[in-house]
């Protein structure tokens, strides 16, 4: 709010103006969801509320008015997240027009050094250990760096080693050639790059390793469409450096076994994508609210309950159980618009930065695809950094002449 306060963005502005009257028409409609309605009105919207509550408390036919939300607080805490998510946004998109791209990149690049040498560090020696000190509540999970899941320590990665590269990328670019690049800052951060590769490969997490494939992926097109043939030597170097550094860490054969195995939690995910489809039929219109998927499961669970449903492991899955058609299509409408200002920007953009900026849409291509099995975009830290990064790549750059530093 701070940051807010002192850039003073400006919304539904300009070619913002769709982007931004949809968000905030998803906040609007998640708000919707904790206004207690009266008992009649809330059945006709979502007659199975009172049904899932008449199992979660013995007062529920007695309250004359209700909000659609199973669970009001939680509900009330993500529309406050969701808030400070659309402050973010617009702030480092207002930012970023006046310039400083590069000092943002260098910051998320530091930071992703600091914390994955950290986490390699102290992998081998405390690997049920937050920070090598501290053991989560949570039973049967495996912290991993400043995350209590593995998981979310590789949304992290794939946001941030896509926006590494493009960094590295443009500024070799800017230079004109490799040699005239080389530099001690260049060496660090490729050594940055190195390091939160090596962590995503520690983490042993698959969904990441898929991720940052599809990030790649997702690169390396562009590079083609903008470059050609041109590209196609460093794309191949690239992906030689990836499988020299992965065939060096003794952990590679690790991560390779649990692709293997991957059967069994394939099994999971599925029947807890089986029992969460139930809550998106019966909740079609207004959803559970967010954050109440938790509460939403404990009528819904059907199997054993040796493990509980916290989540559906699928970003998309939970925002249809919990947003319904309320939220999700203005989320939806207002993906496609970012997703159609990123491509323009791709091909208007001729200056260096680029790369920058086709490394966030690498970033965001890589997160987009591993949200189909992780939900880990709820993480405030991680849900900030996707917020920088989709301002990065839509922002526009304009004089800066006249703009204060």
């Amino acid at each position: 709010m701070a940051a807010a306060a002192l850039v003073r963005p400006r919304i539904l502005d300009g070619p913002w103006r769709r982007l931004d009257a949809l968000l905030l028409v998803a906040i609007v409609c998640a708000a919707v969801q904790i206004v207690p309605l009266p008992t009649a009105w809330r059945a006709a919207v979502t007659p199975h509320a009172t049904i899932v509550e008449d199992s979660l408390r013995f007062d529920a036919r007695t309250i004359n008015s209700r909000p659609i939300s199973l669970n009001p607080v939680a509900t009330l805490l993500s529309l406050g997240l969701f808030t400070m998510l659309l402050v973010a946004f617009v702030t480092a998109r207002a930012a970023l027009a006046r310039g400083g791209i590069r000092t943002v990149v260098r910051t998320i690049c530091w930071a992703g050094l600091v914390v994955s040498v950290l986490a390699v560090a102290l992998r081998p020696t405390s690997p049920d250990l937050l920070y090598g000190m501290w053991r989560p509540d949570e039973p049967g999970v495996k912290p991993f760096g400043p995350f209590i899941n593995r998981n979310h320590m590789g949304t992290w990665l794939v946001l941030a080693l896509p926006l590494t590269l493009g960094y590295l990328a443009a500024r070799v670019t800017r230079r004109g050639s490799l040699t005239a690049a080389f530099d001690a800052a260049l060496l660090w951060t490729a050594g940055a790059a190195a390091a939160m590769f090596a962590a995503l490969v520690v983490s042993l997490s698959r969904s990441a390793a898929i991720g940052v494939v599809a990030a790649a992926a997702s690169g390396g097109l562009i590079a083609i469409g903008r470059y050609g043939r041109r590209s196609r030597g460093w794309l191949a170097l690239a992906a030689v450096l990836a499988v020299t550094i992965a065939a060096s860490l003794p952990v590679s054969s690790q991560l390779l076994t649990r692709f293997d195995n991957a059967k069994g939690d394939t099994g999971k995910r599925l029947r807890i994508w089986r029992e969460t489809i139930p809550i998106v039929r019966d909740f079609p219109l207004t959803g559970v609210g967010l954050g109440a998927y938790r509460m939403a499961m404990i009528v819904y669970q059907r199997s054993d309950r040796a493990f509980f449903f916290n989540d559906a492991h699928d970003e998309y899955l939970q925002f249809a159980a919990e947003g319904g058609l309320l939220v999700c299509v203005p989320l939806a409408l207002a993906a496609l618009t970012a997703v159609a200002i990123m491509a323009r920007r791709l091909r208007e953009d001729r200056s260096t930065g680029f790369w920058i900026r086709a490394g966030a849409v690498a970033s965001l291509t890589g997160v987009a695809v591993q949200s189909v099995w992780e939900t880990g975009l709820e993480i405030p830290a991680n849900a900030v950094l996707f917020a920088v990064v989709c301002a990065i790549a839509i922002h526009e750059a304009r004089d800066r002449s006249s703009a204060p530093r």
